[in-house]
């Protein structure tokens, strides 16, 4: 292959990975069809080229990937409906974002324009969130909108629950928050904007769709970047808080109710649909399995044998509400140490690589990004099993591919790794 055509490939692969990342804030379809094709284009160029996508500087992760998918397979190789668990697995290809990611963000002329591409997705569908709020239109689906408790209808965008739209568009927000205000001494000021814009838009969007982990973890995050990058920020951080309380306190009582009135459900251990009693009988089913679990998709009925004969099918979940707990039922405890350690690795990542990087430098905004957009993604994971939600997966693989781009050849105090995609 001429340099030529292996440049045309680069630029093809950027193109669809774009595609890829602003399809993602409304279909799961497109989006995985354009990844599809950048998964092609990507090996066609690493054999071409040589590219090596898993240096040594991000070993830890890659290693607890490995582990974790070789235990997964191991797990539903075991138990009870090998087929259909291997199928479901099928799944983790999402982790591919990753290293594609990795490879164009390591370019200076592309990764700018994919945070571009992934603002506008968000900030479109945010604006649809806030007019489907109020007038209930839920185009391209036939199911209607939820009322909401106060007035108008909790937010959908064009995924098929609140919670699925609140936990993507309120780990976005923070992304999005985090990268405009640490990139203060290298972006334009009409970029950061057009990112600050999209990132309160989205923020606004998560508010209406009544997701309570989603809020809480955007509260925790917004205290955390004020902390993190000065005191003016801080201020700001902690006004957003305020203004949004204040909002809903006086706009959406509704919403204050639902935080406390199912809180008190959830952690009372009696509601059959609240946390802590789902919780607790999944602790049985991981019990009955601590080593290989009961494999993809036998969840549900596993979870089911530890019910009320006459109990209602809605309480019959396919998931632990609980991302550490799910893996641990579905793939035994190593699995979710495995789990467990490749969340570390990552945060540790990103926490490790501001503490070094020179403040303002470029790659220093993507490293703050990703590590507030994970948080908001794991204080939802909390309550929800939101690694399970391919819609918020693969935007959190995204994150997680611009988070650890700096990593490619090692972070070193004043040096930034630009390395050229060939």
């Amino acid at each position: 292959m001429t340099n030529h055509s292996l440049k045309s490939l680069n630029q093809a692969l950027f193109y669809f990975f774009a595609l890829f990342i602003f399809s993602s804030a409304f279909s799961i379809a497109l989006a995985q069809i354009s990844l599809g094709v950048c998964l092609t284009m990507f090996l066609t160029i690493a054999i071409v080229s040589r590219y090596n996508p898993f240096p040594p500087s991000l070993k830890w992760f890659y290693l607890f990937i490995a582990l974790y998918i070789f235990w997964m397979l191991l797990s539903a190789l075991l138990g009870s409906t090998p087929l259909k668990s291997i199928l479901i697995i099928k799944e983790e290809w999402l982790f591919c974002v990753i290293p594609i990611g990795v490879f164009l963000f390591r370019s200076p002329s592309y990764r700018n324009k994919l945070v571009i591409a992934f603002a506008a997705g968000v900030m479109l569908i945010s604006i649809y969130g806030i007019i489907q709020h109020f007038t209930g239109i839920h185009w391209f689906k036939a199911t209607p909108l939820k009322a909401a408790s106060d007035f108008g209808y909790l937010v959908y965008g064009n995924f098929s629950h609140p919670l699925t739209f609140g936990n993507y568009y309120g780990t976005a927000s923070l992304f999005l928050a985090g990268y405009a205000l640490a990139g203060d001494k290298w972006l334009t000021k009409p970029r950061r904007l057009f990112f600050i814009s999209s990132s309160l838009l989205s923020m606004i969007a998560t508010v209406l769709s009544y997701s309570r982990g989603a809020i809480a973890g955007m509260a925790i995050a917004l205290v955390l970047l004020g902390l993190m990058i000065g005191r003016r920020y801080l201020f700001f951080s902690l006004g957003t808080i305020a203004v949004l309380a204040v909002a809903i306190v006086i706009i959406m009582p509704g919403l204050t109710t639902r935080f406390s009135g199912k809180t008190d459900k959830d952690l009372g251990g009696v509601y059959e649909g609240g946390r802590v009693f789902i919780w607790k009988n999944s602790l049985k089913v991981i019990g009955e399995n601590p080593v290989f679990g009961v494999g993809q998709g036998n969840f549900k009925a596993a979870y089911s044998a530890h019910l009320r004969p006459d109990i209602p099918e809605k309480r019959k979940h396919v998931h632990a509400h609980n991302d550490l707990l799910n893996i641990a039922a579905i793939s035994g405890i190593p699995g979710a140490v495995f789990f467990a350690g490749m969340w570390v690795a990552t945060i540790g990542y990103f926490w490790k690589g501001w503490r070094t990087k020179r403040r303002g430098e470029p790659d220093e905004s993507f490293l703050l990004a990703a590590l507030l957009g994970s948080i908001v993604f794991f204080v939802t994971s909390l309550f929800e099993a939101t690694f399970a939600d391919e819609e918020v997966r693969q935007m959190l693989m995204f994150i997680w591919a611009a988070g650890l781009w700096p990593w490619y050849k090692g972070i070193n105090r004043g040096k930034t790794a630009t390395g050229k995609v060939t």
